[in-house]
């Protein structure tokens, strides 16, 4: 399943684990702190349409490695959004 603009993926939950990834396959240096972060989830309109209790919603885990810096910045920026939502409501 390919997420698209006109049919995303619908986060259903998340995992951020250390794990061991050679940093050789991110092309960084050797001893390079990274992290697994885990997401799974289904289409957007399975999930709006009520279906996610449905045995009949597919759902999918995506696996990337994070490098700490950029789990650092995905934290920012995540943060950042929460505040503003936050602040306009």
């Amino acid at each position: 399943m390919a997420a698209t603009e006109s049919d995303p993926i619908a986060l259903q939950s998340f995992a951020l684990l250390p794990e061991p990834v050679p940093s050789e396959v991110l092309g960084t240096k050797p001893m390079m702190e990274v992290w697994a972060l885990r997401l799974s989830g289904g289409s957007v309109r399975e999930v709006l349409a009520g279906e996610a209790e449905s045995k009949y919603v597919q759902t999918h885990e995506y696996v990337f490695a994070l490098p700490l810096d950029v789990m650092e910045s995905l934290a920012r920026t995540l943060t950042d959004v929460c505040e503003r939502r936050r602040n306009a409501l």
